[in-house]
């Protein structure tokens, strides 16, 4: 199975982020393009939801089948934001190639031959050019390389049949040349006054032998019916019966093959129609949580309508003026680097954002970086002017301890002033667990409350339990230090005005992250609206084509021409024939490579080749959409 991950970018080189992944698509078609959209045939795949451990920027699509027929295929990209207005991806050319060789098999399935041990070399002859390849699963040529013979030789359908008949020239087996996975069967008969039991049907089996190829699991081979007859006059009779047992069996192949892909389809589409129902009744749900009246979404110009709506309230709303961070930020480019520590956190309340602040002065324009390499070229490049702290040299400090008058659960005083860790006051945009390292150390267990009054009795009951008390800070701006000594001003927050900009921002307003989710929500919901409808009309449509007058007459067409091969095959007193495989009624019903239809039917273990710069399925495929 194919991953491929695809990133929107914005002119800077940025991941946009917050785009629904019901926007984007993938096109598949058969070939390589001669334009730059994809042709009509093309099939289209949606993006699947991202996994835990992958990144929220980027669209993932997996479990995509790759094409059973082998060829070039193209793949494109498309994000569709609004109706008229797509962003359309570079388009990449796949190549698949067969999968392991697994059988011996003709491109078709030839006649039955009917012989007889007469002088006639033409009533003898069960093949007179037959050539046979060594395929996969799938029916694609898969033994290029492959070198070796085919021994065929005649076995009874029946078991206990032990005069079996001999080829031409008395021999049991015949063997002919297997090269480059292919081998050509000829001039194949039987001998004159050979055995063989009159009215019998026997079965010509092509075993491959390739010395130098041991697969797990053998080469199967190809096997090939024939009857026999001790004289020609039974034999023409039987030609005639053994022709329209083939076009009845080829006919009944096709019938069969259709009312199996009708019932799978509406199977098919009972699954999907149950599906979007489910997600479009857990979405309506969701929306009434999120208090939207779903009432007023009946068709898809209300649910645009009120995303519109939504969309202009989060836009005045992320327009209003907010506290922001000054400090520059240079560095933000580089993969290995969070950001400066002013950038990586947002606090609400303005009297909490001061103090805390104004505490962390000294450590607000270190960097931030991943690897200590990258925090020592970030040193070498400004000359050592630039804090940074790497954080694979930091000790991580757990950060589930209770305030320190908590003890066993248990308040060992009462404590006035509302006392917080800091650390719990600070939002974290992104890297939320990197976050929590680099502030865990900086911050450490300080604690916020109200006023100096409060800070001081706090201190007083942690010292007097023998415990001790951090760095307490005040929502007035008031710091009490570690060791106790508060005052002075080394230890008073100035105005926030003073700050100039060296603050923690302002997270948007709560009304703005609801907004949102409700986008998304609408924004799904339209989409399981218009699935479930489109689901629900195919499938109505194909119910209705399925008892048409055309489809009743081809059900009973199908019933007859069972009825009468079966009477056929009592006359030629021979096996009754199977139901042919879903591989070989494909064969018979579908072209040879289709083209622009992505294979319905599951499998695994494919192999691809790359192809103009593409990968082949199973390795991730970065895509960039610019």
């Amino acid at each position: 199975m194919a991953v491929f991950e695809v990133t929107v970018v914005s002119e800077d080189g940025g991941a946009i982020k917050n785009l629904s992944p019901a926007s984007m698509s993938m096109m598949m078609w058969k070939g390589e393009s001669s334009g730059p959209r994809p042709p009509q045939s093309a099939a289209t795949l949606k993006c699947s939801k991202p996994k835990d451990t992958e990144k929220l920027d980027c669209f993932y699509f997996r479990d995509k089948i790759i094409p059973e027929r082998v060829g070039k295929y193209t793949i494109q990209f498309v994000l569709c934001v609004e109706k008229n207005k797509c962003l359309w991806s570079h388009q990449y050319v796949i190549n698949v190639v067969p999968n392991d060789p697994v059988k011996l098999m003709p491109d078709s399935q030839p006649p039955t031959p009917v012989v007889s041990n007469i002088h006639a070399i033409t009533s003898r002859s069960l093949v007179e050019s037959l050539p046979l390849k060594i395929m996969d699963e799938y029916d694609n040529p898969a033994g290029t390389d492959l070198d070796g013979k085919v021994v065929v030789s005649i076995k009874s359908s029946n078991s206990s049949e032990k005069d079996l008949p001999l080829f031409d020239g008395k021999t049991k087996t015949m063997q002919f040349t297997l090269s480059e996975g292919e081998a050509q069967i000829s001039n194949l008969a039987v001998m004159e006054n050979c055995p063989g039991t009159d009215g019998t049907e026997y079965i010509l089996h092509f075993k491959p032998v390739i010395p130098a190829f041991k697969p797990e699991t053998p080469l199967r081979p190809f096997e090939l019916p024939f009857l026999f007859y001790n004289d020609s006059k039974n034999q023409q009779q039987m030609v005639a019966l053994t022709k329209k047992k083939d076009r009845l069996s080829q006919s009944l192949i096709a019938y069969r093959s259709l009312f199996d892909t009708n019932s799978q389809l509406i199977s098919e589409l009972k699954d999907q129609l149950q599906d979007s129902t489910n997600k479009e009744t857990h979405l309506k749900s969701e929306l009434r949580k999120s208090h939207i009246n779903i009432t007023q979404l009946g068709t898809m110009e209300a649910i645009d309508g009120l995303i519109r709506e939504k969309g202009a309230e989060q836009e005045r709303i992320r327009r209003q003026p907010r506290r922001t961070c000054m400090i520059p930020d240079i560095f933000k480019s580089n993969p290995d680097v969070l950001g400066k520590v002013a950038h990586l956190a947002q606090v609400e309340d303005n009297d909490a954002a001061r103090v805390i602040s104004w505490h962390l002065s000294g450590d607000m324009d270190c960097v931030v970086s991943l690897t200590t390499a990258a925090a020592r070229q970030i040193y070498d490049d400004t000359q050592g002017r630039q804090q940074v702290m790497p954080l694979d040299t930091v000790f991580w400090r757990s950060t589930n301890r209770p305030l320190p008058h908590v003890r066993n659960g248990l308040s060992s005083f009462p404590p006035v002033g509302n006392p917080i860790f800091v650390r719990d006051l600070l939002i974290f945009p992104k890297h939320a667990e990197s976050c929590q390292i680099v502030f865990g150390n900086l911050l450490g267990d300080t604690i916020l409350v109200d006023n100096l009054d409060a800070a001081n009795h706090y201190r007083k009951g942690v010292v007097q339990n023998k415990m001790q008390c951090p760095t307490l800070l005040t929502r007035q701006g008031e710091r009490v230090r570690s060791n106790g000594k508060f005052g002075g001003l080394q230890n008073k927050a100035p105005s926030i005005e003073k700050l100039r900009g060296q603050v923690f921002g302002a997270p948007f307003p709560e009304q703005y992250y609801v907004l949102h989710t409700q986008i998304d929500l609408l924004q799904q919901y339209r989409v399981a609206m218009a699935k479930c409808r489109q689901v629900r009309e195919d499938y109505e449509v194909h119910m209705q084509y399925m008892k048409s007058p055309e489809m009743v007459e081809k059900e009973d067409e199908m019933k007859m021409q069972e009825v009468q091969l079966k009477d056929i095959e009592a006359k030629l007193g021979v096996t009754p024939g199977k139901k042919p495989d879903s591989s070989a009624r494909k064969r018979a019903t579908e072209p040879a490579q289709p083209s622009g239809v992505i294979a319905k039917r599951a499998r695994r273990g494919e192999r691809t080749s790359p192809s103009e710069g593409t990968a082949s399925p199973g390795m991730v495929t970065r895509n960039r959409m610019s």
